[in-house]
């Protein structure tokens, strides 16, 4: 049964065709979508009817997605963001996940990963609608913090998810895991040895390590 009342995300980015594909997915799961080709437009737009999620490209116009990130959840902390990007370095990444992102996503993305970030940011947005308090009044950002489960962040480890997110995008390949974390050849090879990072040998495409419960944790990362 379709929510009385569908979530309202709104996607930022100046590629119309990167927002029409983003449109397409949250149409598809019951979501209400709103447009911005920057962050000075969709400012403006949250203003009288703040979404409940966005999904905002880190590279755009003036203002960055970091920014827009910091104030989206200085503003309303209890709005889901994500940040999408083709030029996402290490340092990004984890400073997307310390300002509150639920997730970065490397470009070019697939479809399926999308969505399922998107019903993972809606479920937590259904379950914020859910905790509003009966006399209809908003938690503030610090009844917010109480109410959620007070998890600590490792910047080792968020790197650590990184990287090895990345190498699951490109399938293992050095090149590409190297021109979209920004560092250099020497780094990436200290990164792949420290983490244990399963590489592509040969132009042959070889499945990527998996760690047991890596879901679970990304999850629980997700959601600081």
């Amino acid at each position: 049964m379709p929510d009385p009342q569908p979530l309202r995300i709104l996607i930022v980015d100046d590629e119309p065709g990167i927002r029409e594909m983003c449109v397409a997915i949250g149409r598809g799961l019951g979501l209400a979508c709103v447009e911005a080709e920057s962050a000075e437009e969709a400012l403006p737009q949250a203003e009288n009817d703040p979404p409940e999620l966005v999904l905002a490209d880190l590279r755009m116009g003036e203002m960055t997605g970091l920014e827009l990130l910091a104030e989206f959840k200085k503003r309303s902390p209890r709005t889901e963001v994500s940040l999408m990007s083709a030029y996402g370095s290490i340092e990004c990444a984890v400073e997307a996940m310390r300002l509150g992102a639920y997730d970065f996503i490397v470009k070019p993305f697939r479809v399926e990963k999308v969505r399922l970030i998107l019903e993972r940011m809606a479920e937590r947005a259904r379950l914020s609608r859910e905790a509003q308090p009966t006399d209809g009044g908003a938690l503030s950002g610090t009844d917010w913090t109480k109410a959620a489960p007070n998890l600590s962040t490792d910047l080792e480890e968020l790197e650590r998810l990184t990287v090895q997110r990345v190498f699951q995008q490109v399938d293992g390949d050095k090149e590409q895991a190297q021109r979209l974390l920004g560092i250099s050849r020497a780094t990436l090879y200290r990164k792949i040895k420290r983490y244990g990072i399963q590489t592509r040998q040969s132009g042959e495409k070889v499945p990527v390590r998996v760690v047991r419960g890596e879901r679970e944790r990304m999850i629980l990362l997700s959601q600081i």
